[in-house]
């Protein structure tokens, strides 16, 4: 889905949520869990915007690479890596950040 080793995301509480333009489109699959995910895309791009799951609840898993402001990545800090034993053996783990083997709930290593 991110065509990378790695994915950053933020997640957003759906109330504090909000498209400023355009009308995304969306597509939707059953992850390994059996819950469904949908993934909200651009419909002129393509571009990923956010995911949504039951496992995050009414919160959007929002692509970070969409945010126009530096400082708002800089805000985004980790505080989780997800399927951590997975990362490619050349990434180092990041510092002060909880490492989980899967999604949040997951065993922490």
């Amino acid at each position: 889905m991110s065509g990378s080793a790695y994915s950053t995301n933020v997640v957003v509480p759906s109330e504090i949520f909000k498209i400023t333009s355009g009308t995304p489109k969306t597509w939707s699959k059953k992850a390994d869990s059996g819950s469904e995910v949908t993934t909200s895309f651009c419909g002129e791009c393509g571009t990923n915007l956010w995911r949504e799951t039951s496992t995050f609840g009414d919160s959007k898993v929002v692509k970070i690479g969409i945010f126009d402001n530096l400082s708002d990545l800089n805000d985004a800090k980790p505080d989780v890596e997800l399927y951590a034993p997975e990362r490619a053996s050349w990434l180092e783990p990041l510092a002060g950040v909880k490492q989980l083997k899967g999604m949040p709930g997951s065993e922490e290593l």
